[in-house]
């Protein structure tokens, strides 16, 4: 059976719509949410960090993974939150549950971040200090 949708299988303007749309939510939650900007400055001098202190690629790559995540989080969190306000015009107990369980979600992600941060980092900051 032949599909109704023939158009093409990529469709360069399409695509290149998507990424305009992704780069609005990703600099609309850059200008907006404190929590976000936070979380890039944090990861940014992560990464630095390891670039100073010579960390294997594959440990970057795992820092990279964790610091996206977190990022990503973070912006699905904040459609949560906005989708939760349209929705909802004065204040609901069940509003507040889940804008709290989606920022959580953030919480419990960025604390393993961190976790994973100090399991990578922390024997080559001490192997540093210990020359």
């Amino acid at each position: 059976m032949g599909s109704k949708n023939r158009r093409k299988f990529v469709s360069w303007s399409r695509l290149k719509k998507s990424f305009v749309y992704a780069s609005n939510g990703i600099v609309y939650t850059l200008k907006h949410e404190q929590n976000f900007r936070v979380h890039l400055t944090v990861g940014a001098v992560i990464f630095i960090l390891a670039q100073v202190l010579r960390i294997p690629l594959e440990k970057q790559a795992i820092l990279a993974v964790v610091i996206g995540g977190v990022l990503a989080l973070e912006l699905i969190n904040t459609a949560i939150e906005h989708v939760v306000d349209l929705m909802i015009d004065t204040y609901d107990e069940r509003a507040k549950i889940i804008k709290d369980t989606a920022a959580g979600a953030v919480f419990i992600f960025s604390a393993t971040a961190v976790i994973v941060g100090i399991l990578i980092l922390l024997p080559y900051i001490i192997a540093l200090f210990s020359r």
